[in-house]
């Protein structure tokens, strides 16, 4: 630090190559250098703007780290009833945010099924889906139209918002970093994370080299 330039000119570099890192799990890297520097107020010679799309990320982060136990989910299933992500006992769990309205999650969601049917039921493995986006009605049509029977489909309520807002709770989009669909995390039986952002093909890939292990 006591060369001013040097110091400056690596914390900027450092953030911008972790802010969207090239590789799974190294936005870690990124959460750690705002919580020792930028949040301690030492890069002082960021403007506002920048300040606050630095803080903004983070704290999408924060609770989605490879290797942490991930935040449970307060949710309802298609009958209404209470159906928590740590209600799932499973030796891997997948976690798809998904909406019915989105082209990539209508290919890629039977794709999923097709996997879950054809090994990782056998294999241990169940699927969490979580509904983004109100539109219940489409998300129920398509559930059936594609036979999702062996998922655990669920959605927030307008009161289990209201309730979490309330207590001040982040949503679980700030809790998964859910700012496209389908995202997808894989977690082990212990609700830790292995795995988070991955493809279809990625997610089968890791499953099986995790279960050869």
């Amino acid at each position: 630090r006591t060369n001013t330039q040097m110091y400056q000119f690596l914390l900027n570099w450092l953030t911008d190559e972790y802010i969207n890192p090239k590789y799974m799990g190294q936005d870690a890297v990124f959460v750690h250098l705002f919580e020792k520097y930028h949040s301690k107020g030492v890069s002082n010679w960021l403007n506002e703007k920048q300040l606050t799309a630095i803080s903004n990320r983070a704290y999408m982060l924060m609770s989605n780290l490879i290797g942490e136990k991930a935040a449970d989910l307060n949710m309802v299933d298609t009958a209404g009833k209470p159906y928590h992500l740590y209600d799932v006992n499973a030796a891997f769990t997948i976690v798809c945010f998904w909406d019915p309205t989105c082209s990539h999650c209508r290919e890629e969601v039977p794709r999923l099924d097709s996997l879950l049917q054809l090994k990782w039921k056998k294999q241990g493995v169940k699927i969490y889906g979580v509904l983004t986006e109100n539109e219940k009605e489409k998300w129920l049509e398509f559930i059936q139209k594609n036979n999702l029977k062996d998922w655990i489909n669920v959605y927030q309520t307008e009161e289990l918002k209201k309730s979490d807002a309330d207590s001040q709770k982040p949503g679980y989009r700030q809790l998964y970093d859910v700012t496209q669909t389908p995202t997808l995390y894989l977690l082990d039986k212990d609700k830790r994370i292995i795995a988070k952002k991955l493809t279809w093909q990625q997610m089968d890939d890791l499953l099986q080299i995790k279960l050869k292990n």
